[in-house]
């Protein structure tokens, strides 16, 4: 039996290689350097599934990769919470007060703006934490630092100069498995879906209504941008429930009904 073939973004040694290889045990891994070459493979069939973060409990949405959703029509088909913990590495010999400046990903540097801000160290971006360890590697500059995981230290032979500098101690990144294809069972509890509305006055609160109707639980509710069309939006919303429940079929007959366009995303 073939490997499932699973793609990630950055190196060995980034949070989403972990999560690739938690969710996808005893794969075969490819890694992107960005997330829409991610959407690309999985578009041009080159892998299975995509392991893509869309949520993190200190900086909010990915916006990229819900956009990046809509537009590629794919399917969720598993999530993994994995708890975040941002490390400052330094080349061997290098010790904190000599790092005047580091190189991590946006969502790295942004969970630890609190410590970069009081220790007075210039923030770089880079497309991957993972990557960025491997970079300041090669530099061999005392000076220089990469925010990334612990077990990056360990891959790139780097020092591990302070542990867990996020601000949050409750850091977790919420990451999903995307598919070509729509793939759930009986034990799949969350539904997650994507609308548009008319603008005009109450369409929304329509929406909420049946979910309060129906009693089921939306776990989150984000809105993005239509583009082109000032202050409309589409609508993405998590809820608990089963695509093969009747209540849970009329319900969503009922949002198709009022809404533009609705899609399900997935029910994993």
């Amino acid at each position: 039996m073939n490997k499932l073939k699973i793609a990630y973004l950055g190196v060995e040694g980034a949070f989403s290689y972990e999560a690739a290889t938690t969710l996808y045990p005893n794969a075969t891994y490819f890694n992107y350097g960005s997330f829409k070459s991610i959407f690309k493979a999985l578009e041009n069939k080159e892998v299975d599934y995509g392991i893509i973060p869309i949520e993190n409990t200190s900086t909010g949405i990915i916006n990229d990769n819900y956009d990046f959703l809509r537009e590629y029509n794919f399917y969720i088909v598993k999530e993994l919470s994995l708890k975040i913990k941002q490390n400052l590495l330094g080349i061997k010999g290098a010790k904190l007060e000599d790092i005047l400046e580091i190189y991590s990903h946006i969502e790295a540097i942004k969970q630890s703006k609190e410590f970069l801000d009081n220790n007075h160290i210039k923030a770089n971006l880079f497309n991957n934490t993972a990557t960025s360890a491997k970079y300041i590697k090669s530099l061999n500059n005392k000076n220089i630092g990469a925010i990334a995981s612990l077990s990056c230290a360990k891959l790139y032979d780097l020092e591990i100069l302070k542990e867990n500098i996020n601000s949050n101690d409750c850091n977790e990144t919420r990451f999903v498995s995307i598919s070509n294809k729509l793939e759930y069972n009986d034990d799949s509890s969350t539904i997650s879906v994507i609308f548009n509305l008319e603008h005009k006055c109450g369409t929304l609160y329509n929406i909420l209504k049946i979910f309060n109707d129906y009693k089921l639980n939306m776990t989150r509710i984000e809105s993005r941008p239509i583009k082109n069309k000032p202050y409309e939006y589409y609508f993405y919303i998590d809820f608990n429930g089963n695509l093969n429940n009747l209540m849970v079929k009329e319900a969503l007959t009922k949002i198709n009904n009022i809404s533009l366009n609705l899609r399900i995303l997935g029910n994993y």
